[in-house]
């Protein structure tokens, strides 16, 4: 997850978002935290990028969330993964009855990098202040993953580890799985 920053209700108030990256792993809840520097103003959402811009896709292996020692660079193909989930399933055909989808790409039209914009509900804006500090959980949705615009069966696909087509697809799913926002106002 790159290019992480509040969406302001102020056109003017917009800050210039640097291209620094995150790696978000839901096996270590301290990389579900991030802190941003933002500006005070009233804000809307959020905005990402899903993934690694093609600039920097193509400068190889980098060091921080785009070290190789990370898991998301595919030496093979010279890039990086956008998003990876694993597992099990009874209903897989691979060995140990794993599931892979490691989806990546980005070059047109297979392209698995997305500029992802949540805006909150109905509206409402919160307040950033120079005092306060806001927590903004982005929930997901998994269930849209498998059954979102192109249904995926772990019994005919348990993997997917290069991009292509089908990475493309199952990236379209995924992006479907934020749901919104919800904001609690830190002391």
């Amino acid at each position: 997850m790159g290019r992480i920053a509040p969406i302001y209700t102020d056109s003017l108030a917009q800050i210039k978002i640097r291209s620094t990256y995150n790696l978000i792993d839901f096996s270590d809840s301290a990389s579900t935290r991030i802190e941003l520097p933002v500006k005070v103003g009233n804000c809307n959402g959020i905005q990402f990028l899903l993934g690694v811009d093609s600039t920097d896709q193509v400068r190889g292996a980098q060091s921080g969330a785009l070290d190789p020692a990370r898991g998301m660079f595919w030496t093979w193909n010279s890039g990086y993964q956008s998003f990876k989930l694993e597992g099990s399933s009874p209903v897989s055909t691979q060995p140990a009855h794993s599931i892979a989808y490691h989806i990546g790409g980005y070059r047109h039209p297979y392209s698995t990098v997305w500029k992802i914009r949540i805006n909150t509900t109905d509206d409402e804006s919160f307040q950033i202040t120079k005092e306060n500090k806001i927590n903004v959980d982005v929930p997901l949705d998994l269930d849209y993953f498998f059954d979102g615009q192109t249904a995926l069966h772990i019994k005919e696909i348990p993997s997917c580890t290069t991009a292509g087509e089908l990475a493309r697809k199952i990236s379209e799913n995924f992006i479907g799985t934020f749901t919104g926002l919800n904001l609690t106002e830190k002391p």
